[in-house]
């Protein structure tokens, strides 16, 4: 392998005046380079001036219910821009015949010579020259480098070099028929992106991206555009708000089975009204779980008579999809059981909210009556010991052993029951206060 090598540099900017060229050619001399190595400037596609080209299209989905701001927007005019002049940069090395070239934005700086880096002696299809690695991410060590790394998901397209071998991988994924910011999309083709429904669109694995211990080639217009954009990414992103298919998001989250309606076979029936049944995956537990206590938004006196430390589905964004999987899986599920009369108990509101008990807060709940037609607590994690819904008249204990188990019971004047205590661990359940109109 050897040296980092390329045979020809393209620039991509949108300034054509002789002014800008000028600075481009002396911001070129400061990265340690031969004077042989041949350059283009490329025209970059105006995102907010010029039209879509023919056969060009932006991926409809990319806005999505999400507590990271960076998904819930559409891809805008700049990143339509920057990923058509980048796909132009790539059918240029296979129209020039370069067997592998450096890629720029014209705001890009030299931070020390090119010619400094360490000899690669793996193959490689991307080499980044400047990035920013996402929060949570890490590079791995390639083995006998010291300068090198292969790359974990990164932003920034300023600096990298390619091979023609990958600009011929990253054209044949088609970016211009669903355009996205070209950095989102690289990191699918050579990383796990976060977002599966990008996965499912551009990732094979195919790409080898590495990258230098240290920053070669910064960015002039790193401004507060740029710090925004990466405070947007910092927030951590829940697949469980991805709610735009309803039917890909209950293949994720609700136990399969029970959507298909078989509610006898997935019955237990404890005696005296009292139900349990698998109603969430694993998946669905954990992420709303994670995705409460990122949010924080725990309240401790929302009950007048019998307060709990918990918070409102609505307060985490989940009420909707929620609500959703209770009126077509849940309601039925009821009328199904006690064989309900009127059109009013397929259609209840219901009051939903997490619940969690420590042993230094609230351990227990003390025994009540719910303001509920009919009550229902999913079990969603089991770290913890003890606990479970204590019901003192039928002397029956609902602990599930498996989380995403639903238990479910007639509330108001004939259930009275409570919390047992936890003696360690935390445990969450959510609760939902069905009520027929």
């Amino acid at each position: 392998m050897g040296r980092l090598s390329f045979n020809k540099i393209y620039i991509i900017t949108l300034d054509h005046s002789q002014e800008n060229y000028d600075l481009i050619a002396d911001k070129l001399s400061n990265l340690g380079l031969s004077d042989s190595v041949e350059y283009k400037i490329v025209k970059g596609h105006n995102g907010s001036k010029d039209p879509l080209p023919d056969d060009f299209n932006v991926y409809d989905n990319w806005k999505i219910p999400s507590t990271n701001e960076w998904y819930n927007r559409e891809v805008s005019d700049s990143e339509i821009g920057c990923a058509i002049s980048h796909i132009n940069c790539w059918r240029n090395i296979l129209k020039d015949n370069v067997d592998a070239a450096l890629i720029l934005e014209d705001d890009f700086i030299s931070l020390q010579p090119i010619s400094n880096l360490e000899e690669i002696n793996v193959d490689y299809d991307l080499a980044y020259l400047g990035k920013w690695i996402l929060p949570g991410e890490k590079d791995t060590s390639i083995p006998n480098h010291t300068e090198w790394n292969y790359s974990a998901a990164s932003y920034n397209t300023h600096a990298y070099v390619i091979t023609r071998g990958c600009a011929l991988k990253l054209l044949d994924y088609n970016l211009h028929k669903n355009i996205i910011p070209v950095d989102e999309f690289l990191i699918a083709t050579y990383s796990d992106h976060k977002r599966t429904d990008i996965l499912d669109i551009y990732h094979n694995g195919s790409v080898i991206a590495i990258s230098p211990t240290m920053d070669y080639v910064g960015q002039s217009k790193k401004t507060d555009k740029m710090t925004q954009i990466i405070k947007k990414q910092t927030e951590q992103y829940f697949e469980i708000l991805d709610t735009s298919n309803w039917e890909t998001w209950k293949e994720k989250y609700v136990n399969r089975t029970l959507a298909q309606g078989e509610y006898d076979l997935m019955l237990d029936d404890l005696g005296n009204n009292i139900y349990e049944f698998q109603l969430f995956t694993p998946k669905f537990c954990k992420e709303a779980v994670a995705l409460a206590e990122t949010l924080d938004n725990w309240t401790q006196d929302r009950h007048q008579f019998y307060p709990t430390n918990d918070v409102l589905l609505e307060d985490i964004k989940l009420q909707d999809i929620y609500h959703r999987v209770l009126k077509e899986i849940v309601y039925p599920l009821c009328v199904h059981v006690w064989h309900l009369e009127g059109k009013a108990w397929l259609d209840m509101y219901s009051e939903n909210f997490m619940i969690r008990y420590t042993t230094d807060r609230q351990s227990h709940l003390s025994l009540h009556h719910d303001f509920s037609d009919l009550s229902m607590v999913v079990k969603l994690n089991d770290e913890f010991e003890g606990g479970g819904t204590w019901f003192p008249k039928y002397n029956t204990l609902s602990n599930p052993s498996k989380i995403g188990t639903a238990s479910l019971h007639p509330g108001k004047v004939t259930h009275r029951h409570g919390a047992r205590p936890i003696s360690a661990g935390k445990r969450y359940i959510a609760v939902s206060f069905m009520r027929c109109k």
